[in-house]
């Protein structure tokens, strides 16, 4: 009977154990468990949504706004320089032409700037009677007036070949001025006019800027009534009564340079007819005589 109670109160104290060991073994598994779970997921998904997504997407916007606005506002600045640029205003009017062109003639001669100038004589037809069929009479007439192809070359700092321009709105029938690529093209019609060895003096031409002067010079561009005179009468064996010479088509192209003021080419034509009366060559003598030519002045490759 003992020995059946010890085995009962044995199995009894057993079973309390099993019971309370399992009971600890829950709770210690369950803090354990917790600890685990609860610490990795609440603190990194805070981290992790939290400062990530606010402060990344705050840094990328706040760049692109300004690399937006920066280029924007430089581009336009750059394109209305541009603008500004491409449509300087040409002068309009006879007047503000005449300046424009004038002013670039004379900044020419007055910076004694380098060029080149070409002068081609065409002589149209040429009446004198007896006089003017001895030969050395036309080689003469002929150098006179520089009939063909004559080259000059103006040196950088020098101003031998041009003269001042003082062209006014009523030296001309036409006015016209174009600006492309930041340069003006004036084209000018100026009028017919005439002089005469007695002293009366109102070729337009006389002021476009083609070389003319007083006496007799072979690099003359123009040569008016009284510079044939002169020639004339200072010619061993040559005489001549009076002189008038009269112009007629002239035309001028310039080309200038719209920032600077300065001229870049400059072509002059014009037709020109001499009537000369008691024209006498040692011995031989004629009541008239007349010449018609043209002349095509070319002034380029300007150095300032």
């Amino acid at each position: 009977m003992k020995k059946v109670l010890a085995i009962i109160l044995t199995l009894a104290l057993t079973a309390g154990c099993v019971v309370f060991l399992a009971s600890c073994g829950n709770n210690s598994v369950e803090p354990e468990t917790t600890a685990v779970t609860e610490a990795p997921v609440e603190e990194p998904s805070t981290d992790e949504t939290e400062a990530p997504v606010e402060e990344p997407s705050a840094d990328e916007s706040t760049p692109a706004e300004e690399s937006t606005e920066a280029p924007t506002e430089e581009t336009t600045e750059e394109t209305t320089v541009e603008k500004t640029t491409e449509a300087k205003k040409a002068p309009e009017g006879k007047e503000e032409i005449l300046k424009v062109y004038n002013d670039a003639v004379n900044n020419a001669i007055s910076a004694k700037a380098g060029y080149s100038k070409t002068r081609v004589t065409n002589i149209q037809s040429l009446d004198g009677g007896a006089v003017l069929k001895i030969g050395i009479v036309q080689e003469t007439v002929n150098n006179f007036l520089g009939v063909g192809t004559k080259t000059y070359t103006n040196s950088k700092g020098k101003a031998d070949y041009m003269s001042k321009a003082a062209l006014t709105a009523g030296d001309v029938s036409s006015a016209v001025c174009t600006e492309k690529d930041g340069k003006y093209t004036i084209e000018l019609t100026v009028n017919n006019g005439s002089s005469t060895s007695g002293g009366s003096e109102n070729a337009a031409i006389n002021r476009t800027g083609v070389y003319v002067g007083t006496g007799d010079k072979s690099e003359f561009d123009y040569k008016s009534a009284p510079n044939i005179y002169y020639a004339l009468n200072n010619t061993d064996g040559a005489s001549v009564e009076s002189v008038r010479v009269d112009t007629s088509n002239v035309k001028v192209k310039a080309v200038v340079d719209a920032e600077t003021g300065n001229l870049e080419n400059l072509v002059v034509s014009f037709n020109f007819a001499a009537n000369l009366s008691n024209v006498k060559y040692t011995i031989a003598k004629v009541s008239t005589a007349t010449g018609r030519a043209d002349t095509t002045v070319t002034f380029k490759d300007f150095k300032y």
